[in-house]
């Protein structure tokens, strides 16, 4: 990707950073003096810090090869550049100092005077001590990451077949990583006892307090009394956290400040060669910035924080983002939303362009405002524990956005997530997702979501010309009490299911293709009131479940498709079953194939693969080679007041014998190919299904600069559990 040349063609007001007429230049270099004039190469200014306390509206700071350590503060009207992308990096970690000595065996200590979050060695992340042992490419081989709870289990207390021979390891104090009951989120929590045979953690308001154990509720001690759950509760989990579990190459563990390395090879490793994670953020700021603009910096280990709604005109290029947060514990949803540290940004006309985000704990880019734009950019190796709540790029918008070109691959939990702020929501252009190459999401996940708009209205949100494959759950999935979305010319396949559009109505359903997926696509009609739906003049009160005759489905390429009614409405379906007042179709069952009425109209279902170019997984081409696909509806004059702008006459997102549209980035790191076919997309995905891309490190034959005097390093929340963190014995 050096010297690549970012695009921003979309929108291209948005990426205008104003300029004053006397602009300077400046430069910063790692052997700069702040004594110097700071205007060439010759004669830089060595802290950026300085460089930018010192400069204007308009001014520009190119920043000279070197790994730059610290917290910077931001002012408006700036750009910063790499002279050399690639090779500058705003640095999160640092070196250690001082020399490593002999703790036992292979296992060696030095005081480093805190806890750390993340450790680098030899380029390459190390794994904080646990079990089963594993390395980070290994993260996505699912019998190396959890162990399965046995025979015995229940809440709060896990038993497995592999305890009996960790019997002597002394666990207090370190924490259970648990996929618990329906496996959506990871949680973290406290090792309470362990005897060697059963595994105590603290379940304290696990099952019983919103938002602390989610679906962990299925599992708990009323469920299974009741008979709704099995004694023997469902959970997945790895061990992680106590000195006792250092036992692989690789490893570490710190406590009171002691870090304890287990070093590659086993020898005593060189301290100048074990990177520390020393600082939550490189860039921080709670006041209002605008016309900012940062290309070709990357940033390593640390985190972005540009939270001011006011902020304006803020924009990356060409910067790569790895490492992202590094919180290792998620005991809970609102704390672990509390502690993450994604890359954030809020304000209008914000823009991220040409840019990787790989490895982040949790979420790896959230942004908030309206005039947003993200296109051109990677997603890969997020939210690698599958925490529900995290996910690769969040966008809440006040207005209008657009998520184009971009490509997203191994991230848990859904790829994109959008939410509204529906109180402040200004509209202007519909917002857009179009162009994504989106796959290998939800890899841990059970419910989970290619792209996913939790509920209420996407106010015309377009959803159009995405690849979305090889998705643990839903290609893309509008939740209940839905309104308001258009979703076109996607192509879906080798996922759980491709369409899973839910709500009260106003949607165009059109043009898409969806095959090779577990289950049919579904529409599903929302008819009464929901706990955080609209008002009533969008709720039907129609308990008899019509089938759906009233939203634009139309000309889609779907092998199975159904109007079914949803499991939020279970309880009404099941009274007007009873009383017999159900629809005579629905009566019969409660998913109805999708077929022609009203304006759900030209849809083709139940074909043979026979009809593409090549309907195998292997070698997929889903261009159309039989006429079947052709002979549609067509376009009208009513339909183009709904919002249906785009449809063409043949059924699916492409042409009969037409031309294949790529999707996604035009670029991927690290010399990974660019997927340019449907059959390349799927050859991509099988292959790092089971494989875990590790993001590269550039900075250790960096020169060492220094971004600021202040470090900003957050409040270690995730160190005080729910309950107070019992005193852990000594290992002798």
């Amino acid at each position: 990707m050096a010297g690549k040349t970012p695009i921003l063609v979309a929108v291209p007001s948005l990426f205008v950073v104003c300029s004053a007429v006397s602009a300077a230049t400046y430069f910063v270099s790692p052997s700069g003096n702040d004594g110097n004039p700071g205007r060439s190469e010759e004669q830089p200014f060595r802290m950026v810090q300085h460089a930018v306390d010192r400069m204007r509206a308009g001014d520009t700071l190119v920043v000279l090869d070197g790994c730059y350590t610290g917290t910077l503060k931001l002012k408006s009207g700036i750009a910063l550049q790499a002279k050399n992308p690639r090779k500058v990096v705003l640095c999160g970690a640092e070196p250690l100092k001082g020399a490593f000595e002999k703790h036992e065996g292979n296992i060696f200590r030095i005081n480093v005077g805190t806890n750390p979050k993340q450790i680098f060695y030899a380029n390459q992340p190390m794994s904080w001590a646990r079990w089963p042992n594993l390395t980070w490419s290994e993260n996505w081989i699912g019998n190396k990451k959890w162990a399965s709870s046995g025979p015995g289990s229940g809440p709060g207390e896990l038993k497995a077949d592999a305890f009996g021979g960790m019997k002597d390891l002394d666990l207090v104090g370190g924490y259970c990583f648990l996929r618990y009951s329906k496996g959506n989120s990871c949680y973290s929590r406290l090792i309470e006892s362990f005897d060697g045979d059963t595994l105590h953690w603290d379940d304290r308001d696990f099952y019983s307090v919103a938002f602390t154990g989610e679906d962990g509720r299925k599992g708990s001690p009323a469920a299974i009394g009741k008979g709704k759950a099995k004694p023997n509760v469902r959970a997945r989990f790895f061990l992680a956290g106590a000195l006792d579990l250092l036992d692989a190459e690789g490893e570490w563990f710190a406590e009171d400040g002691i870090l304890y390395f287990h070093a590659p090879g086993g020898g005593q490793p060189n301290a100048a060669e074990v990177w520390v994670k020393t600082a939550d953020y490189a860039i921080h700021s709670d006041e209002v910035v605008s016309d900012v603009r940062i290309q070709g910096i990357d940033f390593f280990a640390t985190s972005v924080k540009l939270g001011h709604p006011a902020n304006d005109r803020i924009i990356f290029q060409d910067a790569h983002f790895t490492y992202i947060g590094a919180e290792p514990l998620f005991i809970n949803n609102p704390l672990g939303q509390q502690i993450a540290k994604p890359i954030h940004v809020e304000g209008t006309r914000v823009g991220f362009d040409a840019c990787l985000f790989a490895g982040a704990q949790n979420t790896a880019l959230r942004l908030g405002g309206s005039d947003l734009i993200v296109q051109n950019c990677v997603f890969a190796e997020n939210n690698r524990h599958a925490n529900f709540q995290s996910v690769a790029l969040h966008v809440y918008a006040k207005g209008t956005f657009k998520v184009t070109r971009n490509t997203f691959f191994n991230n848990c939990s859904d790829a994109i997530r959008i939410s509204f702020d529906h109180g402040a929501y200004s509209g202007s252009a519909n917002p857009d997702i179009s162009f994504n190459n989106i796959c290998n999401a939800g890899l841990y996940n059970s419910d989970v979501s290619g792209v996913y708009m939790p509920n209420l209205s996407q106010h015309w949100t377009e959803f159009h010309h995405n690849w979305v494959h090889n998705v643990k759950g839903n290609g893309v999935r509008l939740d209940q009490a839905g309104e308001k979305l258009t979703v076109h010319h996607n192509v879906f396949w080798a996922s759980k299911r491709g369409l899973n559009i839910e709500g009260f109505g106003n949607f165009n359903v059109y043009n898409n293709t969806s095959v090779l997926n577990h289950e049919p696509c579904m529409m599903t009609r929302n008819v009464v009131a929901k706990r955080k739906g609209t008002g009533d003049a969008t709720v039907s009160n129609d308990t008899s479940f019509p089938p759906i005759d009233d939203w634009n489905v139309l000309n889609n390429l779907v092998a199975e498709f159904v109007d079914r009614v949803g499991p939020s409405e279970d309880g009404p379906f099941t009274e007007s079953r009873q009383a017999g007042t159900l629809h005579p179709e629905r009566a019969k069952n409660k998913s109805i194939p999708i077929s022609d009425r009203g304006s759900v109209q030209g849809n083709l279902t139940g074909f043979e693969n026979s009809i593409f170019m090549n309907g195998e997984l292997d070698g997929l081409n889903l261009i159309p080679v039989d006429g079947t696909v052709k002979n549609g509806v067509g376009q009208t004059a009513g339909l183009n007041a709904q919002g249906v702008t785009a449809l063409d006459r043949f059924r699916g997102a492409y042409e009969y014998k037409g031309i294949a549209w790529p999707t996604g980035s035009d670029w991927m790191p690290y010399g990974l190919a660019v997927p340019g076919t449907m059959a390349q997309a799927e050859a991509y995905a099988k292959k790092y299904h089971a494989v875990s891309i590790v993001p590269e490190i550039a900075v250790v034959d960096l020169p060492r600069g220094v971004l600021g005097l202040n470090t900003y390093q957050a409040a270690d929340v995730q160190r005080v559990p729910m309950n107070a963190k019992k005193k852990k014995k000594k290992k002798k």
